[in-house]
């Protein structure tokens, strides 16, 4: 069976892949499995990796930014789920960041952007959606949306940075990174003007001070060189994920 996930950027469809990768043996493949061609824009900020585990696929997609699902699901997803006479996907899983809308809005934004999946669409529950396809035949799939943080304003930095504060010792680092941060925004706000920028600075100080011989390294393989996969915050997170 294929699954999919959608994501909002390049940094947490790493991180997804990673994760399952870790947890649940998922591990990547060049080609995309029969009669399923989907690819990416890269000036879009988006991307299309497959990952297999046994007879099962899994995409991972990061669609570009929070605003871009409904128009990713649009072009992307939802032509090969009409056009098909069988069920592309029979698992879809949209992971979004909480930032500063409540888990209402969000739940009801997403029902009403991706009607075809998620007309019924609940936080952290795997939910029966059935869909007609091109050919007036109904169809099944479970769609899960995941917000992130699950109870809390913020976003994938907010959720990481609570893994890192798991150990005392680091959890420190986190708290002096982030006055340094709020101290200097003000200052810098050219950089760091809005509130989702601080919350990535939080973090990039705080990978600069744990791992200074890394700083320059890309995103990717700072993600990678740390052990998610052993965080009780992240496992709490992905709990529901887990099960694609």
């Amino acid at each position: 069976m294929n699954k999919l996930i959608l994501c909002e950027g390049e940094t947490d469809a790493i991180l997804l892949s990673y994760y399952l990768g870790r947890t649940c043996g998922w591990r990547y493949v060049k080609n995309s499995p029969a009669g399923v061609n989907i690819q990416a824009d890269k000036t879009c900020g988006e991307s299309v990796n497959w990952y297999q585990r046994d007879g099962d696929y899994l995409l991972i997609c990061a669609v570009g930014s929070k605003d871009r699902f409904h128009t990713f699901f649009d072009k992307k997803i939802a032509p090969p789920l009409k056009s098909s006479s069988a069920a592309v996907f029979s698992k879809i899983a949209l992971v979004l960041d909480h930032d500063e809308d409540t888990e209402a809005e969000i739940v009801q934004r997403i029902r009403e952007e991706l009607a075809l999946v998620a007309r019924n669409a609940l936080h952290n529950v795997w939910t029966m959606h059935e869909y007609q396809n091109g050919y007036g035949e109904t169809q099944q799939l479970e769609f899960l949306l995941l917000i992130i943080p699950k109870n809390q304003e913020g976003a994938l930095e907010t959720l990481l940075l609570d893994a890192i504060s798991e150990d005392a010792y680091d959890q420190n680092i986190v708290e002096k990174s982030k006055t340094f941060v709020d101290k200097i925004a003000p200052e810098a706000s050219r950089y760091i003007g809005k509130r989702r920028l601080i919350l990535k600075a939080y973090l990039g100080v705080t990978w600069a001070v744990q791992s200074p011989q890394k700083v320059f390294q890309f995103i990717d393989d700072q993600l990678r060189s740390v052990p998610w996969e052993k965080s009780k915050v992240i496992h709490q997170t992905f709990e529901r994920i887990l099960e694609i």
